[in-house]
């Protein structure tokens, strides 16, 4: 059930209380603009806003709106892996966007002005941009501040808008084929959408299909690398082939790594020797097939009264190539009939390449519906009824993994048999080649989980014009929405039997109520051509959290036809998300740095007083992480700021924009890295983290921890955002060159009250992407009677790599891409075109916190030059 509150009701009886002022008489056209609730006669914002149009996406070689949206100066950090194939929050093959860098969940993401349903394989953090086809969308309007108040949660570091075609008239076909200059990441597309206007109703349907193919990591990188002696070099996993064990009397050991040779040989064991090199196995770009279906259809039931509804469909379909799976550390008895050492041991660390490298799949389904009442009252005000609902399902899973609990009965000797047609075989896995098939039957299964998301909601919305002041229009808007979410994970019966990962269940109810005042102030005057202010408020009673009051106070001043100023002030919060609230355990190997591996100084010191030995070396690159919630995590709150100028005129318009963002009581969980690099720089301020890490007694290696959300942080973002836009024609050439630049002049980021804050102004991570000074984009169009050439340039600012490292991977250096697309209009019907991103076929950079691919694959094209054709046909 919604909680309803006299408050909210109060407020909307705000609104009410001036319908006898209304005395409009004349129709006026009116506009809904990103950032407001009230419809306006003009599209000044007092927010900062950056508009894509489909012109804009069409320009691009990609299909996925995630590549387009991060590639933004604005945006920062690990959205989504659409097309990387490395595991993020919210799952493999998600697309999504980070504004800020302040993270997905800080973004809040609308279609047509409507939340949209979390997506992924269960239990999300945020909408899987996948279902929404570049070839449907007329525009994307980027908000770049907190909108909590216009918007309610999520909306922190900023709202990304989606407006979709839906009055499209007509048939058109866009076929796109396109792949690597090394003949891999082949993609194809194809859309058609089709439009018809009847005398009083309006239906657009629209069908994408998109097929992204494979690309290896091997074929673009020998290894993963380490920096030795001012040198790169291969750096190997420690789970390896053959397998490999630690004895009783303290020695490690290699088993047999050649098939058909000596299979009770064993060695001493040695990374650079037994080592396995794991990108062979592991994909560039993640392979996706995807069907999208949509439905916008809108209804004239009276002069004063319409109806629209939405329908859209997607389903996905992915996989990743996996590195041959192993199994948790077992016991081994010295009398073990296949235990060739002659000690007790324990066996860890096999890379069962017996079995045929596993994929992991992803298979998703979602809808959402939107259904709307609108009309116009006799005074002129607008109102609006709608229903919006949206479901996701999801399923993924591994072809085949070891089920750890057999894996131990199969090296018991009281329970496995070595006799043929046992029902427990006995397993030897004292080197490579040694499995039967029995065994291997015995020992694996097909993993697969399932689960899902969905979302309900139901809101009434008023807005119109209040009186006519002397200096304008006094215009409000006013709502009330109820919002029910929830979110849910059933892994695999035998995941959950091993400890490997934990069920998930949860949901959310909230009420809202919220007023939104435009008052003019001055009008027609010197120096103050017109002056209004812009107030909201917004009342937020949750289920589980207390309720929420958040504001908008903003002021647009337009000096003359030039100038105008703006400036918003606004509170934000965010609730937690399913995962961080009920979330339980999920085990992931994640890439991890171990600070005390080459440690000097302090660091050393602390590490040996610890108990790890000078001159550790760290086994690998990833750590066995727990991942999972916190039922007693609470919101988060935030404060922005935001102070621009614009300047415009006939041919070219300049706008610079200051942000601030600061979150207090802030939702985070520290990666492994991190909270390695605080606890060993002072292990009594940051005692906390140090408890979450188990190390090996007798190796010292780090074997687990623990990664969980807290309400301890505080965050804090500043920067300027410059736009100068130039359209102009000279003679038959018209022109467009739009560049967008962003200066990053504060992100810091405190753990907790009275700990170190860390800076992030130019640094790069290993999970939080870069915070570099600058970032840039520039696009240029020309258009020469039936031809258009488009070119763009992407600038990444250098770094320094948080964990620091030797001389080539403690910085990284600037990055610049260019994309380039010629387009032929052959007839009013037929386009042509033909494109090449990463011109110059640019490799991303090596750094020591690499996460995968040796680089910040959220960063950086790991693919590589790619070309494609397109053609459009207009029916």
């Amino acid at each position: 059930m919604f909680l309803y509150s006299k408050i909210s009701l109060t407020l909307l009886g705000l609104g009410l209380s001036h319908c006898v002022f209304a005395q409009q008489t004349t129709q006026i056209e009116r506009f809904s603009v990103t950032g407001s609730k009230i419809q306006n006669i003009d599209l000044e914002s007092a927010s900062p806003i950056t508009t894509l149009s489909s012109e804009d996406l069409a320009a691009t070689g990609v299909s996925n709106i995630e590549e387009v949206l991060q590639s933004l100066s604005a945006s920062a950090g690990p959205a989504g892996n659409a097309t990387n194939a490395y595991w993020t929050s919210n799952g493999y093959a998600t697309a999504q966007v980070n504004l800020r860098g302040l993270g997905i969940k800080r973004t809040l993401v609308l279609l047509n002005g409507n939340r949209v349903v979390a997506g992924g394989t269960g239990a999300n953090d945020s909408p899987d941009l996948n279902m929404i086809p570049m070839g449907l969308i007329e525009r994307i309007d980027i908000l770049k501040g907190g909108a909590s108040a216009i918007y309610g949660a999520d909306a922190v570091a900023g709202v990304v808008n989606i407006i979709t075609k839906s009055n499209f008239e007509g048939t058109k076909l866009i076929v796109k084929a396109g792949q690597s200059s090394k003949k891999d990441a082949e993609n194809a597309e194809l859309n058609l959408s089709f439009g018809r206007r009847f005398e009083k109703s309006h239906v657009t349907v629209n069908i994408n299909y998109v097929d992204n193919g494979n690309a290896l990591q091997s074929t673009r990188n020998h290894c993963p690398l380490t920096e030795e002696n001012g040198e790169l070099v291969c750096t190997l996993s420690g789970t390896t082939v053959g397998g490999r064990a630690l004895l009783a009397d303290g020695q490690e050991v290699q088993f047999n790594q050649t098939g058909g040779q000596n299979g009770d040989h064993f060695e001493h064991y040695d990374n650079r020797k037994h080592g396995y090199n794991w990108f062979s196995t592991l994909n560039s770009y993640s392979p996706m097939e995807r069907l999208n279906l949509a439905t916008f259809i809108s209804a004239e039931l009276s002069e004063s009264v319409q109806f629209d509804t939405s329908i859209l469909y997607a389903n996905r379909q992915s996989d990743q190539v996996v590195t041959p799976r192993s199994f948790q550390s077992v016991e081994v008895s010295k009398y073990f009939a296949y235990n060739p050492t002659g000690q007790d041991l324990t066996l860890k660390r096999r890379r069962n390449v017996e079995v045929p490298n596993p994929e992991f799949y992803q298979k998703t389904n979602t809808t959402q519906l939107t259904f709307s009442l609108s009309g116009e009252l006799s005074n002129n005000w607008l109102w609006q009824a709608s229903y919006n609902w949206g479901k996701n399902t999801g399923t993924d899973g591994w072809r085949y993994d070891f089920d750890d609990d057999r894996v131990a009965q199969t090296l018991n000797a009281d329970i496995c048999s070595t006799q043929a047609g046992a029902a427990i075989p006995c397993g030897d896995y004292f080197g490579v080649a040694e499995l039967t098939p029995d065994v291997i039957n015995y020992v694996t299964y097909q993993r697969e989980g399932t689960g899902g998301n969905q979302l309900q909601s139901f809101s009434v919305d008023l807005n119109g014009d209040i009186a006519e002041l002397q200096s304008g229009t006094m215009a409000f808007a006013t709502g009330l929405s109820m919002r029910k979410e929830k979110g849910w994970r059933n892994p695999d019966a035998i995941a959950i039997r091993n400890n490997e990962e934990d069920a998930i269940a949860g949901n959310s109810e909230v009420t809202e109520a919220f007023v939104e005042l435009s008052i003019p102030v001055l009008g027609e005057l010197p120096y103050a051509q017109s002056v209004k202010t812009d107030i909201a408020l917004r009342y937020s009673d949750y289920q589980d959290f207390d309720a929420e009051t958040t504001y908008k106070l903003g002021l647009t001043w337009r000096v003359n036809d030039q100038w105008l100023l703006r400036g918003v002030r606004s509170s934000a919060f965010r609730t937690p998300t399913i995962t961080e609230q009920f979330g339980g355990t999920n085990i992931e190997n994640l890439i991890t740095v171990d600070p005390c591996d080459g440690a000097t100084g302090s660091l050393l010191h602390n590490c040996i007083a610890a108990g790890v030995p000078n001159g550790f070396v760290q086994d690998g690159s990833t750590v066995r992480t727990g991942v999972g919630g916190n039922p007693d995590v609470d919101a988060e709150t935030a404060n922005t700021f935001t102070l621009g100028v614009v300047y415009q005129n006939t041919l070219f318009s300049v706008s610079l924009d200051y942000f601030d963002i600061n979150v207090d009581n802030a939702i985070n969980a520290v990666s492994g890295s991190n909270m390695l690099r605080l606890c060993y720089s002072d292990p009594v301020a940051y005692q906390a983290y140090c408890d979450n890490v188990t190390r090996d007694s007798t190796t010292y290696q780090v074997v687990k921890l623990e990664k969980r959300p807290m309400n301890a942080a505080s965050e804090e973002v500043s920067g300027i955002d410059l736009n100068i836009n130039l359209t102009s024609t000279y003679q038959d050439v018209s022109y467009r060159i739009n560049w967008d630049t962003t200066r990053l002049l504060k992100h810091n980021n405190t753990a907790f009250e009275g700990a170190e804050t860390e800076v992030l102004l130019g640094k790069i991570t290993s999970d939080r992407g870069i915070f570099a000074k600058w970032k840039s984009h520039l696009a240029a169009t020309v258009n020469l009677g039936q031809w258009q050439g488009i070119y763009s340039i992407q600038y990444i600012g250098n770094a320094e790599d948080e964990n620091g490292g030797g001389p080539i991977g403690s910085q990284v250096p600037s990055v610049t891409y260019h994309d380039m697309q010629v387009g032929y209009s052959a007839s009013d019907s037929l386009t042509l075109a033909f494109g090449i991103d990463n011109l110059f076929d640019k490799r991303p950079p090596f750094l020591t916190s690499w996460n995968d691919a040796n680089t910040d694959v959220f960063t950086y094209d790991t693919v590589g030059r790619r070309g494609y054709v397109k053609v459009s046909y207009q029916f």
